[in-house]
């Protein structure tokens, strides 16, 4: 019997006939004899890896990867819509519980997460068989990743799983803005609808007194007709708002995927102190470390640097052990170990390298772009609040305090007959429109303090 040992294994494996026939077994798929052919394989390899890559592979500890699954976005129940009025608390938390696009973005991280099994994953060995006159071969090859590509691997997809979580409160937070900007125009027009509701109630109760003066005859048949007009007039600026309120209804309910909803929202509309506000440099403490584009931005960045380390690493070649079992007519049976390696000669993933360097020198670039717009942001967010601020507080202190007294005044003098119809209607009209343009601060202060919120990264804790 004739014995042949491979030069590159360094060792020798005694030949064995039953081996050869547990082997065919093996590879035609017999079932009662696969299991212990695919024993005296691995015991084989098991020798080989001993005698030559032993060494290397145990310095690599293989890291152990974790990964959780989140649950189908169609096991989570969307929230049902409440009756009650509600805050922007409630309504932020409706919408990112509900919206499908939400839903979406948060399946990036499974798909990370998949990622990262994927480079978990050790390399599939490879079956092979031969046959020829007076001798047959079989033989299983098994590629070892002994520089640690797969640890590098392993380590990239985790950070690709923290950059798509990043990914994804970027875009929570980008739609917590356009739910807030939706929410403030539902509370603004229930607002200014019931500031028209409320001066058409004015007017009719003026009409009272026009009427009770033209059936006294102190008035003229024209203060009646005049003031009808006006009534006219104002029942079109109730509709107006009742299409104005209606519409942002509408686009609230859609933003929480409840499209049969009617909302309602609740809110405080008094300015707090401008002296209250947070200084700038704190709040930018805080923005640099939570605000998710510069978080996004980092994580990136993370994964990137490290991809430039995994490509240099994918450079080494990675050896592939290999046993064969031959039949030989002539020399009888014995087995075969050999290794092989790839030689760079040619191509030392030059291209990859260079590519990776430049998408990390790239996304460097970004995040000092981001970090510099998130900067003038939150300043100019800042100055917007106090000025939005200020100018609130002053219209309460001097122009809101005034409005009571006078439409008393105006109607005291019509009925006094110190005041003409004309004077009366204007007087009310001055009323409506000065509690109107008070809406139109409140609503601007309303969104410049969302704005620094935003610009802050203080964004309300949401599930």
């Amino acid at each position: 019997m004739k014995r042949n040992d491979s030069p590159l294994s360094g060792c020798a494996a005694s030949p064995k006939g039953d081996d050869a026939f547990a082997a065919r077994r093996l590879l035609l798929g017999v079932p009662e004899l696969g299991r212990v052919g695919l024993m005296r394989t691995a015991l084989v390899a098991a020798a080989v890896l001993c005698c030559g890559a032993g060494s290397a592979l145990a310095q690599q500890a293989a890291p152990v990867v974790t990964t959780v699954t989140p649950a189908p976005a169609s096991e989570v129940a969307p929230a049902a819509a409440p009756q009650q009025p509600v805050g922007m608390q409630e309504y932020l938390q409706l919408v990112v519980r509900n919206q499908p696009q939400l839903a979406a973005e948060r399946l990036q991280i499974g798909i990370a997460q998949a990622d990262s099994r994927t480079a978990a994953a050790f390399p599939n060995p490879t079956v092979s068989y031969s046959s020829k006159p007076g001798e047959k071969e079989w033989g299983i090859e098994q590629p070892l990743p002994i520089f640690g590509q797969r640890r590098l691997r392993m380590e990239n997809a985790r950070k690709g799983e923290t950059a798509a979580r990043a990914n994804v409160e970027v875009a929570v937070s980008s739609t917590l803005g356009d739910a807030a900007q939706a929410f403030i125009d539902l509370l603004m027009t229930q607002q200014r609808l019931q500031v028209w509701q409320e001066a058409q109630d004015s007017l009719e109760q003026a009409g009272r007194i026009v009427r009770g003066q033209i059936e006294a005859g102190a008035r003229s048949r024209y203060d009646g007709a005049r003031l009808t007009l006006q009534q006219a007039q104002m029942a079109m600026q109730v509709s107006q708002a009742q299409s104005d309120w209606q519409d942002a209804v509408s686009h609230a309910a859609a933003l929480a995927a409840l499209p049969q909803w009617e909302p309602r929202a609740t809110g405080s509309l008094q300015a707090v102190p401008v002296a209250q506000l947070p200084r700038e440099d704190v709040l930018w403490e805080e923005a640099r470390l939570r605000l998710p584009a510069l978080v996004a931005a980092q994580a990136e960045l993370d994964q990137l640097r490290h991809k430039v380390e995994l490509e240099r690493r994918e450079a080494l070649p990675t050896p592939s052990v290999s046993v064969a079992r031959i039949r030989n007519r002539l020399d009888g049976n014995y087995n075969q170990v050999g290794i092989s390696v790839e030689l760079p000669l040619f191509d030392r993933r030059e291209g990859p390298i260079a590519r990776a360097q430049v998408e990390a020198e790239q996304s460097q670039l970004r995040y000092d772009a981001a970090l510099i717009v998130a900067r003038t942001e939150l300043q100019r967010a800042l100055k917007q609040l106090r000025l939005r601020r200020e100018a609130v507080r002053a219209y309460e202190k001097q122009g809101l305090a005034q409005i009571a007294p006078l439409n008393q005044m105006a109607q005291d003098a019509y009925k006094l007959g110190q005041g003409s119809i004309l004077e009366l209607i204007d007087s009310l009209g001055s009323i409506n429109e000065h509690r109107l343009e008070h809406l139109d601060l409140v609503k601007e202060m309303l969104q410049a303090e969302w704005q620094v919120r935003l610009a802050s990264g203080d964004l309300p804790q949401l599930r």
